[in-house]
């Protein structure tokens, strides 16, 4: 081994023995932008590979306990290799090289990471930086390598295989962070510079992205439960150790939260983690991007509850998109929205509102057609009575509306269609009332301005969707 590689291995475990994670992060070339990648590889070019096995890089780590000298002599020959590389024929071969090779380090860098002493405490917490820098930097050369390969999606070198493995090394992080301690061992340990547990939310915002660009739903879903069930309590953690975690990572793993139950129709789920990733969103110019991104998803599940963004915020985060939609949402002109969504499919699919919307969204706008129609009554007529109302004035509105649009109610409305309609919202509890279909009309509970039967969508609990393979 030479000189410049022997100071290498020293080094390394120099820095395992004093616990120095900056050093460790700073002096590790993961990839060939590391300013001791090329020197290091020049090195290794001029030795065998023997000389950087397992073997004998445990030579070189006398003064290691014997506790850890096999898993880091495994560590630091991974990462030897990994610098070193291999001559390939093709570019796709040679991108599959650097991401196994990667792999394999990240996968011993786990072994160490995971390793405990008597008492169950994680004696290499100070690895949280080195693990997050291993996980970002594997993703971007397995997202290369996958790129690449036009192999059978069961072959061990395919796109799919590749992005399985990086998936699963990343989720063994995941589980070695994902540690639980009791009340006193909690309080007893929370002092300490590093925490296994510190990095539970990064590795989750690095795992989340991979999910969703995946489609991996039920396991978006099983990550988000992970995190809400933290033993102590993420919000105890936060207490003990915010300054270690950045309020943008914790306002990213909201988001992601959110945009999941968003995507499984949970929409009071997701406005409940969209508005906690709003409240601690950067709210100078750097967050903007990440400000829109949240506020995209919010008023989506806004409109499902009855509430409306000011025309002001859609300018100033560029969204006219949504000012068709709001205007067919608030005057009940159902084919306007139905138009807007199919003209706006892609730019609503790509952001996981378009599924939401349209699901639960054309409902809502029947009600508030029907809630302006009775309006109107009134207001014709006075002297109604505020408890009941004629359903042929519902027939007429419903009959306007869609006149000329094309749709297929289009000059085809009779009493059966409003009458499934209306049914359809007391069902959901958006109408309170008895619809008599013998004296044609539509009975509610009494109220000054005759709207009684209308309460507030955000009142109405939506009945619960049960998720395929949950």
């Amino acid at each position: 081994m030479s000189a410049l590689i022997g100071t290498f291995v020293t080094h390394i475990s120099q820095c395992f023995l004093t616990s120095s994670s900056e050093n460790l992060v700073t002096s590790l070339p993961l990839s060939s932008e590391h300013p001791f990648f090329g020197p290091l590889r020049q090195a290794l070019s001029t030795v065998s590979e023997s000389s950087i096995s397992q073997q004998s890089a445990s030579q070189q780590l006398g003064f290691v306990g014997n506790d850890i000298k096999d898993n880091l002599a495994s560590f630091l020959s991974a990462v030897l290799k990994n610098v070193r590389g291999e001559q390939s024929v093709s570019e796709s071969e040679a991108a599959y090289g650097d991401f196994s090779r990667l792999q394999s380090v990240y996968s011993e860098a786990n072994k160490l990471y995971g390793m405990i002493n008597e008492d169950g405490t994680h004696i290499h917490a100070f690895m949280n930086p080195l693990i997050i820098n291993l996980a970002r930097t594997l993703v971007k050369v397995s997202n290369n390598a996958a790129a690449l390969s036009t192999l059978p999606l069961r072959h061990p070198k395919s796109s799919r295989s590749i992005r399985d493995a990086t998936r699963q090394v990343i989720e063994r992080s995941m589980q070695i962070s994902n540690t639980s301690m009791s009340e006193s061992d909690w309080n007893f340990n929370c002092t300490q510079q590093h925490m296994v547990g510190d990095i539970v939310w990064e590795l989750g915002n690095i795992l989340f992205r991979i999910y969703a660009e995946r489609k991996l739903h039920s396991q978006s879903a099983e990550l988000s439960r992970t995190l809400e069930s933290l033993t102590p309590h993420e919000q105890k953690r936060f207490a003990s150790r915010g300054e270690i975690v950045p309020s943008t990572t914790i306002c990213q793993s909201y988001y992601w939260r959110g945009k999941i139950r968003l995507i499984l129709l949970d929409f009071r789920q997701s406005k409940y983690w969209l508005d906690k990733a709003w409240s601690i969103v950067p709210k100078d110019q750097s967050g903007w991007n990440q400000r829109r991104a949240i506020l995209i998803r919010l008023i989506a599940v806004n409109i499902l509850v009855g509430q409306l963004p000011h025309p002001q915020t859609l300018q100033e985060y560029d969204l006219p998109q949504f000012l068709p939609l709001i205007h067919a949402y608030k005057t009940g002109n159902i084919p306007l929205w139905r138009r807007t969504l199919d003209e706006n499919r892609e730019w609503y699919r790509r952001r996981s509102i378009w599924l939401m919307l349209y699901e639960r969204g054309e409902i809502l706008v029947w009600r508030n057609l029907f809630r302006n129609t009775l309006k109107m009554y009134y207001s014709l007529d006075p002297n109604a009575p505020k408890n009941k109302c004629p359903t042929w004035i519902f027939i007429s509105s419903v009959y306007r509306t869609f006149l000329g649009s094309g749709e297929i109610e289009d000059g085809q409305v009779e009493l059966e269609d409003v009458i499934c309609v209306l049914s359809s919202l007391i069902d959901h509890g958006l109408i309170r009332g008895i619809l008599s279909y013998s004296q044609r009309q539509l009975v509610m509970k009494p109220a000054p301005d005759g709207l009684g039967g209308f309460p507030n969508i955000s009142t109405v609990e939506p009945r619960k969707i049960q998720v395929v393979g949950q």
